[in-house]
């Protein structure tokens, strides 16, 4: 299949680039990581916002909303503003990988500090990272101890079954299994969460098939263990995943005859279809995809500082004309398998991919925003991001804004609800007892002629 191969190609690239700059002190560097824009203060408030209620997801309003202490102190009645705000609950990305930097090599230290600004500029005040090496764990407890956003959490190194494509054993942020034994063992006795990459390859000695997918998912709840599969839109790794009932899927499902019978198992499962990655892969090298990446820079100003340009986007390597058919032909299939069960909008969660190739942080969680708010609907899609995700991810705030909770707010000029490339508006970013703004790009000079 078309994706198992683009999957494939992109593991290999992290694996094979040696740009791995992690010194000794990277700790004690990650834990002096701040914005410089960030604003300390004790209390904040806005006069004459519109605010999006928990679970109805309608706005409220007008209302001034004060924050004091890291909560949100009081919501009352205000006067309409001739300028209004409209705020929303900080979003959560529930995938992404941090040590790989969007163009298949890994992450240095000064990369890493611009794609957490780059999330949290975007408005992701929480994120899960997984396949990353030993020192994301690192930098997830040091970030909670020192109260800086955006969160992260991290999973321990994913599980693989050993194949021809892994020639290195030790692969870092992996766990390569090799027998059942080995892989009944990796989640027996542990708390938390696990998480295992599924695929097929022919004529490897051992692989994870359904009987056993579904012997570990047994043994990992009988101890308190979450297991999450990514199946990477394969048939075969979806039905087994979907028949075994693995509580959290990631990656996209196709709408085939022998998927039918087991996708309604997904009223039981949690799952984060990762549509931006299948979308952006089929594009490249084409005319549209190059308008569409100028489409992403003028959505977002804070994307455009380190977005690739057109010349270098040409050099990437595009798929035949053949390859291409196949990848529009299964991204339509898995877009049609959610247009048909709607019935599942309280199940899915907002899942990036950033760190896939060109899935960059930030700009592509927004991407994920607008084609899941395609298929569902603009408040199914906010929930997606807000309350499923970010309840999932334990976030304080739950993905809700109410008195008395942690105050993770994003005001923005105008409502993104009504078109997401208002998302472009984000002012401030408030994460508890920290205000980050954000500069708006300067308005251009209207030439006479021109209406204001």
């Amino acid at each position: 299949m078309f994706v198992k191969r683009l999957i494939l190609i992109a593991l290999k690239k992290v694996r094979s680039n040696s740009v791995r700059i992690l010194p000794k002190f990277f700790p004690y560097v990650l834990g002096c990581l701040l914005f410089s824009w960030n604003i300390y203060a004790d209390s904040w408030s806005w006069t004459g916002a519109y605010l999006i209620q928990p679970e109805t997801l309608e706005y409220s309003g007008p209302v001034q909303i004060q924050v004091k202490d890291g909560l949100v102190e009081k919501i009352s009645s205000s006067p309409a503003s001739k300028e209004p705000l409209f705020i929303l609950p900080g979003f959560c990305d529930s995938h992404v990988t941090l040590g790989a930097n969007s163009l298949g090599g890994w992450k240095d230290r000064s990369e890493l500090e611009s794609d957490l600004k780059q999330f949290l500029l975007h408005g992701f005040t929480h994120i899960q990272s997984i396949a990353d090496p030993p020192w994301a764990s690192e930098l997830s407890e040091i970030r909670k101890k020192n109260s800086q956003y955006p969160k992260i959490s991290v999973l321990p190194p994913v599980l693989l079954a050993e194949s021809k494509e892994i020639s290195d054993p030790k692969v870092s942020g992996y766990k390569i299994l090799k027998s059942p034994e080995e892989a009944m063992s990796s989640v027996s006795g542990k708390r938390g969460k696990v998480h295992l990459f599924l695929r097929h390859n022919e004529g490897e000695t051992f692989e994870v098939d359904g009987k056993l997918l579904y012997r570990m998912r047994s043994e990992a709840e009988k101890n308190g263990l979450e297991l999450s599969v990514s199946t990477f839109g394969e048939e075969f790794a979806n039905w087994e995943a979907l028949s075994s009932e693995t509580k959290v899927l990631y990656h996209p499902i196709p709408e085939t005859s022998s998927i039918r019978p087991v996708a309604h198992n997904l009223v039981k499962q949690i799952w984060a279809p990762l549509f931006g990655i299948y979308f952006t892969r089929k594009g490249i090298g084409t005319s549209s995809f190059a308008e569409e990446w100028e489409k992403w820079t003028q959505w977002s100003p804070t994307f455009k500082e380190r977005a690739l340009s057109k010349e270098v986007l040409s050099t990437l390597p595009a798929l035949s004309e053949s390859e291409r058919e196949e990848a529009e032909k299964e991204y339509e299939s898995y877009l049609a398998f959610l247009r048909a069960r709607k019935n599942l909008t309280l199940r899915i969660l907002l899942g990036s991919g950033a760190g896939h190739q060109l899935q960059f942080p930030g700009i592509s969680g927004w991407k994920e925003l607008r084609i899941l708010s395609e298929l569902l609907g603009p408040k199914e899609a906010l929930r997606a991001a807000t309350e499923t995700t970010c309840q999932y991810l334990g976030a304080a705030h739950e993905g809700k804004i109410r008195v008395g909770k942690p105050a993770h707010l994003l005001v923005f000029r105008e409502d993104p609800l009504q078109n997401w490339d208002k998302l472009k508006t984000l002012r401030t970013v408030v994460t508890e007892r920290v205000k980050t703004e954000i500069s708006s790009p300067p308005e251009k000079k209207k030439t006479k002629g021109q209406k204001r």
